[in-house]
């Protein structure tokens, strides 16, 4: 079992790897569940026509 974890000596590059992978993607897969859950957020509010993070700047050339 332990040859198994050493690898041929290169234990440490290939685990370490791994455990980057893992890393990497355990917060590409919470990135994008955060962005889905904004995104839907957002669209709700916009559907309720409350949009809250839409800022429209006034210009002095409003039609009135």
């Amino acid at each position: 079992m332990a040859e198994f974890f050493d690898m041929g000596g290169f234990g440490n590059y290939i685990w370490g790897s791994y455990g980057f992978a893992v890393i990497c993607l355990g917060w590409l897969n919470y990135a994008s569940w955060r962005k889905a859950k904004t995104t839907t957020e957002q669209l709700a509010l916009l559907q309720a026509g409350k949009p809250k993070d839409i800022r429209i700047e006034k210009s002095g050339m409003e039609n009135s």
